[in-house]
């Protein structure tokens, strides 16, 4: 996934510097200056996809006062995640809604008909919309909404709240969530730094910044780069690469046995679906044999 996000800053979704058009995640001031727009005007119209754990973790601000997340001031937000319940009530419905890293719940005010994008600041209200009756618990939704706090408790004043029909999004747009908090918070991937000319920031041993967790809650372990691949992953690749090649690859099994006094099966299991999952392996006959995608290298 490709995204041009900056540390600190407001990001607006457009196409470089004009914000009106699709395209990536951009910063806000790419089109200019926006210095004298306030809270709920243009500037700070933003989208910035986010995990629960951060949610729950924001400080209640002071009475009409903005929202911070990772020292940049947020309004809209979007996240995925599971229904575990629904509580249907005259005005509105509320879904508690979780994504692994924490719950909350989601408010869709429900006023008979689709007025889509009204995103106004009036309080508790929020922007009327039809009531998906598909959305029942057990269902995975996509929640595009504003944080807000009343009577000492938090929701999210839903803008618009949709079925997830891929369920690749689910993975999608929690390495989206972490990917913007990490360039918030330690600025671009190292590829990126090297690219422009700038130093790599490492961690312990040389690892990638980006291959740690913190604030992202269950999300952290989804991240890494081949930086930040840890011990585990390189010695699953060596023993493939070293082995004697074969069209069908390499069983799980003898990569067990050779990393057995090392690491346990599961971890060696765990390890394998990591590096398939990131495309330094693949599937052969079966589930059960893995190659290299590098195995030329």
């Amino acid at each position: 996934m490709a995204f041009a996000q900056g540390s600190g800053q407001d990001f607006s979704y457009g196409d470089g510097g004009n914000k009106s058009s699709g395209g990536g995640w951009m910063s806000a001031d790419a089109g200019g200056n926006d210095d004298n727009k306030t809270r709920g005007g243009y500037k700070n119209q933003t989208l910035r996809p986010v995990t629960i754990k951060q949610l729950v973790e924001v400080s209640p601000p002071p009475a009409n006062g903005p929202i911070f997340i990772d020292g940049c001031e947020i309004k809209n937000i979007t996240f995925v995640g599971v229904v575990r319940s629904v509580l249907q009530q005259s005005i509105n419905v509320i879904y508690s809604v979780e994504d692994g890293t924490g719950k909350i719940d989601v408010r869709v005010w429900a006023g008979g008909n689709d007025q889509g994008g009204d995103m106004g600041d009036d309080g508790q209200g929020g922007s009327n919309q039809m009531v998906d009756p598909n959305i029942t618990v057990g269902k995975y939704v996509c929640v595009y909404g504003e944080l807000r706090f009343f009577n000492g408790k938090r929701n999210v004043s839903s803008h618009k709240v949709r079925l997830v029909t891929d369920h690749n999004e689910i993975a999608y747009r929690g390495m989206e969530a972490i990917y913007v908090h990490l360039n918030a918070t330690r600025g671009p991937p190292p590829a990126l730094r090297q690219r422009a000319g700038a130093p790599a920031v490492s961690g312990m041993g040389g690892s990638s910044l980006y291959s740690s967790g913190g604030a992202m809650g269950g999300y952290g372990a989804m991240v890494s780069n081949d930086q930040g691949m840890s011990a585990i992953h390189a010695s699953v690749l060596d023993v493939i690469k070293t082995s004697p090649p074969h069209p069908n690859g390499l069983e799980i099994a003898v990569i067990k046995q050779r990393l057995a006094g090392r690491y346990q099966s599961n971890q060696v299991s765990e390890a394998v679906e990591w590096l398939i999952s990131e495309g330094h392996l693949y599937n052969t006959i079966d589930e059960t044999h893995v190659l290299s995608t590098s195995m030329n290298d």
